[in-house]
C-alpha cells in the first residue's frame, strides 16, 4: 500500500473543478447558470430579449446586456418583475438583482 503525499490528487471531472471554482469566485453552478441564461428570453419577452441578453450571474447579481440605453431604463423598472418572474421560472430564487450595461450584441455574428 503506498501513501498519499499532501499534493496527490487523485483526477477528478472537470464539472466538479468548475463547480468548486465557481463557487469560491462567488459564481453559480455551470448548471445553474446555463438554467438561467435559458430562462431569461422567456421571461424578459419576445419584444425585448432581442435587445437584453443575460451574461453572466455572480452573487445573486444577473449582468444583462442591451444594446441600446433605452433599454436600461425599461429593465429597471422591471428589475423587480423579472428576478420574480426568474424566481417562478426556475423554481427557486436564484437572481437578486439586475446590473443592466450597454453594449453591442453579438447575436447574428
Amino acid at each position: 500500500m503506498t501513501s498519499r503525499r499532501p499534493g496527490d490528487r487523485e483526477p477528478r471531472p472537470l464539472r466538479d473543478a468548475l463547480t468548486e471554482v465557481s463557487r469560491d469566485l462567488g459564481m453559480p453552478p455551470p448548471d445553474l447558470l446555463s438554467e438561467v441564461l435559458a430562462a431569461w428570453p422567456s421571461v424578459v419577452g419576445d419584444d425585448l430579449a432581442p435587445h437584453a441578453r443575460a451574461r453572466s450571474l455572480r452573487a445573486g447579481e444577473l449582468t444583462v446586456q442591451v444594446d441600446a440605453p433605452a433599454f436600461v431604463t425599461e429593465l429597471r423598472y422591471r428589475a423587480p418583475q423579472l428576478v420574480d418572474a426568474l424566481e417562478r421560472h426556475l423554481g427557486r430564487r436564484v437572481v437578486e438583482r439586475l446590473r443592466v450595461v450597454v453594449g453591442r450584441s453579438s447575436a447574428g455574428r
